[in-house]
C-alpha cells in the first residue's frame, strides 16, 4: 500500500492497520488524506440542481462537499437543519449573496434579495458551516445587473471577514471589471472555462488582469460543471506546471450522469493532462483544507482517508470529455475503492 504524501509530493510505503486487516492484497492501493470537493451542489430537494450529498460524497471517496451558493441567508436553515444532519458526508457552504440562493436560478431577478447586512450576519452566525459568500458574475445570469451583485457580495464579505467565491463565464462584465474587485483570499471558480473571454492566453499564461489578481492573493478553483472546463485551456496551464488550484466538480443534477460524473472522474482528467498524481491529490486535500481553515485535515490517515487505485480504462468506463465534448486521452483512471471515516473502513 502506498501513501500519497502531499507535502513532499512523493509516494511512500505505508502500513495502514485498518485497511491491511480488511484486505489481503493492498500492493496496488493508494491511501491519501480525505478528499474535498470544493464546488458542488448538495441542497437536495430544495433546488432543482441539488444532489444527495452521500451519492456524490463518501460513495465516491469524497469526505467533504462544499456547496457553492445553493443556499442564501433566507434558505440556509434548511441546509443546516435537514441536509447536514442526514448526511454522513461532511458539508460546508458558500452562501449566495441572494437570500433565495438557487431556488429559482434567477437570484438577481429581484434586487431586494441582495441584502448585504443579512448576508454578513448569516456568515457570522453560522461559521461552523459557512465558509464565505458565492456570487455568479457572468452575463448570462446577471439580468443586466453588471458588477452590482459582486460589489454587494464583497461588501458583505468585508463585514463578515470571509472570502468571496466568484463564478466567471460569459461577459459582460469584462474579466477586467470583475477581477479588479477581487481581494486577497477571494476565489475564482470556473477558472479554466473556454467561453467568450478566457482568463488565459494560448500559452497558458494569465491575462494581465488575472496576473495582477493572482499577485494580490486571489485563488483559483476548477469548478468543472456542464459548461466550464475547456481541455485546451486547462492543458495549456498545466503544461506550465502551475498547479496551485483546487480541483472541483460543480456537480449538480444536470451533469452528474454525463460530462462531470464525480470528483475522481474530474481528477482523472487532470492526471491525463500531465499533472503529477501527488499534485492532483494535493488539489483535493491540502489546498482546499487550507482555504477552509481545516488545519488538521491531512494529519491522520489512520482515522480518515480515501483509498483508491489506478486502473486501465475499459469500454465500460464513462467517456472523459470537457464541457465542449473534447476527449481526454486517459491511460490511467483514478478509482476510489473505499474510505476510512473516524477509524471505520467502508469498501465500495
Amino acid at each position: 500500500m502506498r501513501y500519497i504524501n502531499i507535502l513532499t509530493k512523493t509516494v511512500e510505503s505505508v502500513n495502514h492497520s485498518v485497511i491491511s486487516r480488511a484486505l489481503p492484497h493492498t500492493e496496488d492501493l493508494f491511501v491519501s488524506p480525505p478528499w474535498i470537493d470544493f464546488h458542488s451542489h448538495a441542497y437536495h430537494g430544495v433546488t432543482t440542481l441539488g444532489l444527495r450529498p452521500d451519492d456524490i460524497g463518501l460513495r465516491t471517496g469524497v469526505h467533504l462537499l462544499v456547496d457553492a451558493g445553493s443556499a442564501g441567508e433566507g434558505t440556509l436553515r434548511g441546509l443546516t437543519e435537514y441536509i447536514v444532519p442526514a448526511s454522513r458526508t461532511k458539508i460546508k457552504a458558500f452562501i449566495n449573496i441572494s437570500s433565495i440562493g438557487l431556488v429559482t436560478l434567477h437570484e438577481y431577478n429581484d434586487i431586494r434579495h441582495l441584502d448585504v447586512k443579512k448576508a454578513a450576519e448569516c456568515v457570522t452566525n453560522n461559521r461552523d458551516v459557512v465558509a464565505g459568500i458565492k456570487v455568479r458574475s457572468s452575463g448570462s445570469i446577471l439580468e443586466g445587473r453588471g458588477t452590482l451583485p459582486l460589489r454587494l457580495a464583497i461588501e458583505a464579505a468585508e463585514m463578515a471577514d470571509c472570502p468571496v467565491m466568484v463564478h466567471f463565464g460569459e461577459t459582460p462584465p469584462s474579466n477586467e471589471e470583475n477581477l479588479a474587485l477581487l481581494r486577497d483570499g477571494d476565489i475564482i471558480t470556473h477558472c479554466f472555462h473556454g467561453k467568450d473571454s478566457p482568463l488565459w492566453n494560448d500559452e497558458g499564461k494569465p491575462i494581465p488582469a488575472l496576473e495582477a489578481a493572482l499577485a494580490r492573493g486571489v485563488l483559483l478553483d476548477v469548478g468543472h460543471g456542464a459548461a466550464s472546463l475547456c481541455k485546451n485551456v486547462a492543458g495549456s496551464v498545466v503544461a506550465t506546471k502551475m498547479y496551485d488550484f483546487t480541483i472541483s466538480t460543480d456537480l449538480h443534477a444536470r451533469n452528474v450522469t454525463r460530462t462531470v460524473i464525480s470528483l475522481p472522474h474530474t481528477m482523472t482528467k487532470f492526471l491525463a493532462l500531465g499533472m503529477p498524481l501527488a499534485d492532483v491529490v494535493r488539489a483535493v486535500t491540502q489546498i482546499p483544507s487550507e482555504r477552509l481553515g481545516l488545519s488538521n485535515w491531512c494529519d491522520d490517515i489512520e482515522q480518515n482517508a480515501t483509498i483508491f487505485r489506478l486502473k486501465r480504462p475499459t469500454t465500460a468506463d464513462a467517456p472523459f470529455t470537457d464541457a465542449h465534448g473534447a476527449v481526454f486521452s486517459v491511460d490511467e483512471i483514478i478509482e476510489p475503492v473505499g474510505v476510512v471515516v473516524d477509524g471505520e473502513l467502508t469498501l465500495f
